[in-house]
């Protein structure tokens, strides 16, 4: 099958399409123009066929989806940063809604949108939820999760009316960038020593191969209109930096920053914001994510995919790794 991948520059999607063609099939990738990088060079590398196009440009989603059998869509704008919002909704929500479109006139026979757990629950507890859970984030204020909501949401209502669509919600991914490039920001802070108070709070971290691996078989056999968890490990927010630091070989935080300082932080960076001071690192959503536990059961997953998580400490110690020796930095 030809199968195309959209985000397949990014960290998830090269992990998608190595186990795309480890399986021997064949992969387009949708590539935004005028954006060379480690991403690029690593698809040519892999002979990947790639097709220039923007999820908020149709005609190239139609250009893309021709001639394609299936689709797994990783693309997605990220971020916390209300001054970015109008452009995540605009991707997340309605560019995802134009490729569904794009490839239901096409004819393609199967199709997995990825979404994100924090489109199943944003909770002040620490309940482990599972794809029954009720989501509680329309008020969080936290824009990407309602953006993936709003856009998961349209991906079933799709399925629902018998497209091919199949959902995935992956949870805190970790592990090794396929081109070589550095590990992710958290990661990088943690190595460098930076991160020494940690918000109260707790993620579902795994490694981003093994996602990639049960993305691949939910394109496969996963059941149309359904959704499936793939998440890992819940761990404490200090319990997972601690041990990050401890495999970077430096010393684990000194203490946790308690949830309740977020009603102190939230406005004053709300403040800066109305006089345009704001920047990414401060932005208020980042501090309304202090005292929230992503806690995640990823039992249908293992059950209908064959999903299987490796030990955190592997996790870990791949999440640190360093690139392969001459993989340009």
């Amino acid at each position: 099958m030809r199968i195309l991948v959209t985000g397949a520059t990014g960290f998830l999607g090269q992990h998608v399409v190595a186990e795309l063609l480890r399986r021997g099939e064949t992969v387009r990738a949708l590539v935004r123009p005028g954006r060379p990088g480690r991403g690029r060079e690593w698809l040519a590398a892999q002979a990947v066929e790639c097709t220039a196009g923007d999820l908020l440009d149709v005609s190239s989603l139609k250009r893309a989806c021709s001639g394609a059998d299936a689709l797994v869509h990783c693309a997605a704008h990220l971020g916390l940063w209300s001054r970015a919002n109008a452009e995540q909704r605009a991707v997340n929500v309605e560019g995802s809604a134009a490729l569904l479109r794009a490839a239901t006139a096409a004819k393609l026979r199967r199709i997995v949108h990825v979404s994100t757990v924090a489109a199943i629950a944003l909770r002040r507890d620490r309940s482990v939820a599972d794809e029954s859970a009720h989501w509680n984030g329309a008020s969080s204020g936290i824009a990407y999760a309602r953006s993936k909501k709003e856009g998961e949401d349209r991906a079933l209502a799709a399925a629902r009316g018998g497209v091919p669509v199949v959902v995935v919600n992956p949870g805190m991914l970790l592990g090794p960038r396929l081109d070589g490039g550095p590990p992710g920001s958290l990661v990088r802070r943690i190595a460098a020593g930076g991160t020494r108070w940690v918000p109260a709070g707790g993620l579902s971290v795994t490694d981003v191969e093994d996602v990639a691996r049960a993305i691949v078989a939910a394109l496969a056999h996963g059941r149309i209109n359904e959704r499936y968890i793939l998440a890992g490990h819940n761990v404490g927010l200090r319990e997972l930096y601690a041990a990050l630091a401890a495999a970077a070989g430096r010393p684990p935080p000194r203490g946790e920053i308690p949830a309740a300082l977020r009603h102190l932080v939230v406005p004053a960076a709300g403040a800066l914001a109305l006089v345009g001071l704001d920047r990414p690192r401060w932005a208020a959503e980042r501090y309304r994510l202090w005292g929230l536990y992503g806690w995640f059961d990823s039992s249908r997953a293992e059950r209908e995919l064959g999903y299987r998580v490796r030990p955190l400490d592997e996790i870990v110690a791949r999440a640190v790794a360093l690139p392969p020796a001459g993989a340009r930095r």
